[in-house]
């Protein structure tokens, strides 16, 4: 966000400390030495800054690019989809929080973005399932013939249907199973029907809510449909 006239803040999801809150001084001014666009939603960049206990906001005396994200940034489909896990990654992730195999997950899963040449349409909802892994309430896929409805509150599958309304019944529970399968078995990108894919998507990020109370509305998912439609 702007900062002054010249300045920005920038939050930033560190490997050694977490998510932290930055000054970026002078970023604005013309020829400023460093540039505004390293601090574009998903870049992977590295940061030198002053840490102290006790200090508020740090400032940013250095910064460069690690990676140059031309595929992301070439392509509306894989941009939509950059759009959206920006704003998955700064409703869910709201704490300090450092944590290295998330910082890991976070940044593998922008290259592998950012480099693909096969299809792109189920990658958010396989990144928003490996997501809820890495934030400790991935769903349980223990689904059988006598467990088919999944409790969005417990996370896992039953035998009946819970005593709430959060909920999957069959086919969606029996599609969520199928795509939990898929991605424990490490499949590079799922092979999932828009309709379904669609609906399962929604349904995470209700999932989200129910163990994030304070995630909120994820505006960015109404463009992923009709931009991916035919990917």
């Amino acid at each position: 966000m702007d900062y002054s006239e010249t300045s920005i803040i920038a939050r930033v999801y560190t490997e050694q400390l977490g998510l932290q809150s930055y000054i970026v001084k002078g970023v604005r001014k013309k020829g400023a030495r460093i540039k505004q666009n390293l601090f574009a939603p998903l870049s992977i960049i590295q940061v030198v800054a002053n840490h102290k206990e006790g200090e508020g906001l740090r400032i940013i005396r250095d910064a460069s690019c690690e990676y140059h994200l031309n595929g992301i940034a070439s392509d509306m489909g894989k941009t939509a989809v950059g759009i959206f896990i920006s704003e998955l990654l700064s409703r869910a992730i709201s704490a300090q929080m450092a944590d290295k195999n998330l910082y890991a997950f976070i940044e593998q899963s922008i290259l592998n973005l950012n480099d693909t040449t096969g299809p792109i349409s189920g990658f958010p909802l396989a990144f928003t399932i490996g997501l809820t892994r890495l934030l400790g309430f991935g769903p349980l896929n223990n689904f059988s013939n006598s467990s088919t409805f999944f409790d969005m509150m417990g996370g896992n599958f039953c035998p009946l249907p819970a005593g709430h309304p959060y909920y999957l019944s069959s086919p969606l529970s029996d599609n969520l199973s199928e795509v939990l399968t898929a991605l424990n078995a490490g499949v590079s990108y799922l092979i999932v029907s828009n309709e379904i894919r669609n609906q399962l998507l929604a349904k995470m990020l209700v999932y989200f809510r129910l163990h994030i109370p304070a995630f909120g509305e994820v505006k960015s998912v109404n463009i992923l449909s009709d931009v991916l439609r035919d990917q």
